[in-house]
């Protein structure tokens, strides 16, 4: 099976929403819900989304977005660095079918989204839900480093602990 990274296309969204809402029974994942997925992956500051699809069937995605000051893992990172905020990327949205974890689609999601970063001259952080632990053991493994810890507030008073990671820049 032919696995790759493109460009998120429109014709992407309603695929990508079905495929969220699966995420979101099984793992709860975004914790804010899905009423409306095709929504949730339309991010208002997007740099870039890319979709990895199998045999061109859509089964992931990823957002690079640009840092806002209100953004927690952007307070974090300039708290730890010093930079600002408009030199920083945040990936965020990122998920694959179920079916289709362990076939490396989130990982070169991951990775396509930090070279477009890194080729734009951005720096990376993002925060994480300490619950989506395999989405941890991807980024520590691609290198990026815990930098704050934080409590991800949303809903009705409803809060999840989460921390803020970063990657380094390229070597």
């Amino acid at each position: 099976m032919a696995l790759s990274i493109r460009t998120r296309s429109e014709d992407d969204l309603p695929a990508l929403a079905a495929t969220l809402v699966r995420v979101h029974e099984l793992d709860g994942y975004p914790v804010e819900g899905v009423a409306d997925p095709e929504g949730w992956l339309r991010h208002p500051n997007e740099l870039r989304s890319w979709t990895a699809t199998e045999d061109g069937k859509p089964i992931g995605q990823i957002t690079l977005t640009m840092a806002t000051s209100d953004d927690d893992a952007a307070r974090a990172w300039r708290d730890q660095t010093g930079g600002d905020t408009a030199h920083l990327a945040i990936p965020v949205r990122l998920f694959v079918d179920p079916d289709h974890r362990g076939s490396g689609a989130g990982r070169l999601l991951m990775e396509t989204a930090v070279d477009f970063a890194r080729a734009h001259g951005l720096a990376i952080a993002f925060d994480v839900m300490l619950k989506d632990r395999a989405a941890i053991r991807l980024y520590e493994r691609l290198g990026a480093h815990r930098v704050a810890a934080l409590t991800h507030q949303y809903g009705d008073n409803r809060t999840e602990p989460a921390a803020v990671y970063v990657l380094p820049h390229a070597p």
